[in-house]
């Protein structure tokens, strides 16, 4: 398991290819959950265009698929989020933070379990999301793209199914204001001293 501080990487992989790598800090490595932190103005890679600009969120989901498959530069802008992750889940609760540390909120990201590499962890992003207000009402996200990816192929129906069982799951979680819900996180606040991760070149590969 990894130490708190420990600078690692969190990679995103798709049918073998990597998506992004994204340096993130360990907050903690236990029993019940990974809990690793990313800081707004991280530099990180995630896929690109041709022109080498990261592919913009407005181009619809078909369109995305369907590009050529090339990593490049980018910077995790906008908010700090600490991501907590329930060991074997198919989900991670990510409570936000804007540039000052304002709460914003929380947000489940519908993805593959943590699985450990010897950068850190890796997973795969599932498309279907959830918003979650600070008063933890929530709504889906993304819901029109699970459509356009079940269309060219990427779901089966069934496994579209599946995701939607999953963010029961986390909604459950949720409702009941069970971990992490069971208290407040807004005044949470990285450690100072803990050192800056980085990118590593050879993480490109999987």
């Amino acid at each position: 398991m990894w130490a708190e501080g420990d600078p690692a990487l969190l990679r995103y992989i798709h049918e073998g290819r990597v998506s992004r790598v994204l340096p993130v800090s360990v907050v903690a490595d236990d029993e019940r959950s990974t809990q690793l932190f990313v800081r707004s103005g991280t530099p990180m890679r995630t896929r690109c265009g041709l022109d080498g600009a990261p592919l913009p969120r407005s181009l619809p989901y078909a369109e995305r698929f369907a590009l050529p498959w090339r990593l490049g530069p980018t910077v995790w802008s906008g908010y700090q989020v600490l991501m907590l992750t329930p060991h074997g889940a198919g989900h991670s609760f990510w409570a936000y933070w804007d540039g000052g540390w304002r709460f914003e909120g929380w947000y489940v990201n519908l993805q593959e379990p943590l699985r450990g590499s010897r950068f850190g962890f890796d997973t795969a992003d599932n498309v279907l999301d959830l918003v979650v207000r600070p008063d933890l009402s929530w709504q889906w996200k993304d819901e029109d793209e699970l459509r356009e990816a079940v269309r060219v192929g990427r779901f089966t129906a069934a496994e579209a199914d599946g995701l939607y069982e999953e963010g029961a799951r986390a909604t459950a979680t949720i409702d009941a204001r069970a971990w992490p819900f069971d208290r407040d996180w807004s005044g949470w606040r990285p450690d100072p001293d803990w050192p800056e991760p980085v990118l590593v070149a050879e993480a490109d590969e999987p």
